[in-house]
């Protein structure tokens, strides 16, 4: 057998990296999670497991603090080092990078798969599709893989390299649709699906019975809780998502929350998660201002669809959580308040702000560009951590718009202090404004995912550098 030791930066639990565990173990070889961002714990893992590959997997943002890991153990062994995720399929050209060997593009469970076989037998693996990699002095691009349209045909997710761990205080997650079809300004799913354009149908779901294993699949690993379906097209298949949810409460039966397009909204799928035990329902507002939204972001949704989508949760007595961004590009001061008094307008119960940041690769970062609120030379270096760290835009206030982050719940749970919050924005960022946010920020979020406290308390201290603002 091979081994491969993952190393994960980020204290939260990543349904690819659980994915690559059930996909290397189906073929019999081994798996170590190294969770940690300390180069000198991830050398002594190394030291300790001797694999015969190391793996990251990559986020952009994150990118950074991976490349000087990656170099850090560069200068000890000599390991091949692969990337995968979601920075290496959007911009290939890391693999440029001396410390780096191999990266893997799109889904990877197959191309690990075979990637361990070639380790094991100690055959060449230039030629597998997905993978690019470093040999002879040239690097070899190999084209992608199509996309297995049969999700059940994907080893089972095995959540495992877990245990142990901070994270395992988390809520257990289900990954069970795949892909989403629309093409927000922001996102990078557009780009997925061009360069996927031909491989096969993007939105994928498992079967009912596979969706279901997945479930219990979490429940091993995880707390008995509140599940959380994370996937982006929830209501496109209705008849699929009754099916499910009549076996889902037949075999689990425990509360959920999920994430649903506003555009799928309907009054039929409330009905449907209103007769099972749905905690709560996130959906992306993103914007009050409808101009933003059409002429920036590209959601084309008004207010008042907005306003029905509410009334209809609150008709269902279903409490719902709201995605929101600040500092988008030509948005005015007025239209950022926009967003709040949407909010209010809706009786959000947990609304969530962010600042927004570009991502490379997006629609938006050449818009941006145009406009003069980002660097001819932007890249994704210029990327913070944390869409709750401050904005990276030209042409804009910084402070005004951090301040705003830090009232921005506050103005929407006390609406009658909206217009005190506001004039606090106008006042310098102090100490005691960061403060008041995390408590109201640690509150909405707790309470939308209904986490008990103790384990909440660890992941805050364990995300506490991506969390910082």
């Amino acid at each position: 057998m091979a081994k491969i030791l993952l190393i994960q930066v980020q204290y939260a639990p990543y349904p690819g990296v659980a994915y690559l565990n059930g996909a290397s173990r189906s073929r019999g070889h081994q798996f170590v999670l190294c969770l940690s961002n300390h180069p000198k714990k991830i050398l002594t893992k190394i030291a300790a497991e001797n694999p015969d590959i190391i793996g990251f997997t990559c986020m952009s943002g994150l990118h950074l603090t991976i490349l000087n890991i990656a170099r850090e153990i560069k200068k000890h062994v000599d390991i091949p080092i692969i990337l995968g995720g979601p920075h290496p399929t959007l911009f290939p050209d890391i693999i440029e990078e001396p410390c780096v060997d191999l990266i893997c593009r799109g889904e990877g469970e197959f191309a690990l798969m075979d990637l361990l076989d070639a380790i094991e037998k100690k055959e060449p693996y230039t030629h597998i599709k997905n993978l690019w990699v470093k040999s002879g002095g040239q690097i070899f691009k190999n084209e992608l893989r199509p996309l297995s349209q049969s999700l059940d045909e994907v080893p089972l997710i095995d959540w495992s390299c877990y245990e142990g761990t901070v994270i395992q205080n988390g809520l257990p997650e289900a990954f069970i649709i795949r892909g989403c079809p629309y093409s927000c300004t922001y996102c990078f799913n557009s780009s997925m699906r061009e360069m996927y354009r031909g491989l096969g149908k993007y939105i994928r779901h498992f079967s009912v019975e596979r969706a279901i294993q997945e479930v219990q699949q979490a429940l091993k690993v995880f707390s008995n809780s509140t599940v959380y379906f994370h996937s982006d097209s929830f209501g496109m298949d209705l008849p699929w998502i009754k099916e499910f949810f009549n076996r889902y409460t037949q075999v689990i039966n425990l509360p959920f929350f999920l994430l649903i397009r506003t555009e799928l909204a309907s009054e039929a799928f409330i009905r449907i998660v209103s007769q099972h035990k749905c905690h709560s329902i996130a959906i992306g507002v993103e914007s009050g201002s409808e101009r933003v939204r059409k002429e920036i972001l590209e959601r084309h949704y008004s207010n008042q669809d907005l306003l029905d989508i509410a009334e209809r949760m609150h008709r269902y007595k279903i409490k719902f959580r709201t995605f929101n961004m600040i500092g988008i590009p030509t948005e005015t001061e007025e239209e950022m308040w926009e967003t709040v008094d949407i909010n209010i307008r809706m009786r959000t119960a947990y609304p969530r702000g962010a600042i927004f940041t570009p991502l490379p690769a997006t629609k938006i970062v050449d818009m941006s560009k145009q406009l003069g609120y980002l660097d001819p030379n932007f890249s994704y270096d210029s990327i913070p951590p944390s869409i709750l760290s401050r904005s990276i835009l030209n042409k804009v206030d910084r402070n005004r718009i951090r301040n705003t982050l830090f009232f921005f719940q506050s103005a929407i749970i006390f609406p009658r202090f909206r217009n005190l919050f506001k004039k606090l924005s106008h006042w310098r960022s102090n100490i005691v404004f960061r403060l008041w946010f995390y408590m109201i920020y640690a509150y909405v979020h707790k309470a939308h995912e209904n986490r008990k406290l103790i384990p909440y308390i660890v992941y805050i201290i364990a995300n506490r550098k991506t969390l910082w603002v």
